[in-house]
């Protein structure tokens, strides 16, 4: 492996971009908070590369595609950047997938911070909300 291939320790777990060593035998209580560590970034970066991608296209334009470099493709940086920026950060719920999220982008900021709340609070799954939403959007395009 390349020694400037990026990693993390978080005590005995070394983080790496496409595994995680352990040192030792940790004892089982430590393993909680990297798991839920490892977890969280799961969730939380669709958001993050979406709203990296749209800042530096606010800030550079057309150039700033090139510092995506390959490692996603196309589709997925245009999905992710799309849906961060028409989800403002205030209307997000981190208790919902970004899929969830994804499945209220196209309407109004007023109507995502509903569909979400109410996806929250009835512990809809992305399907489900997905399927309410385009109800909702047929019964007003009647």
């Amino acid at each position: 492996m390349p020694s400037n291939e990026p990693k993390m320790a978080l005590g005995p777990f070394q983080f790496r971009p496409a595994n995680v060593r352990v040192q030792g035998k940790p004892p089982i209580d430590d393993w909680q908070g990297p798991l839920q560590f490892a977890l969280w970034c799961q969730r939380a970066s669709p958001w993050w590369i979406g709203d990296m991608i749209n800042a530096g296209e606010d800030m550079y334009g057309e150039e700033f595609g090139a510092a995506c470099g390959e490692t996603l493709s196309t589709e997925m940086v245009s999905r992710y950047a799309s849906v961060a920026r028409r989800v403002p950060a205030q209307n997000r719920r981190p208790a919902l997938s970004w899929s969830a999220h994804a499945a209220v982008a196209r309407l109004t900021h007023a109507q995502q911070r509903r569909f979400l709340a109410e996806a929250e609070r009835k512990g809809w799954n992305s399907d489900e909300l997905r399927k309410k939403v385009q109800a909702f959007v047929k019964s007003n395009k009647a």
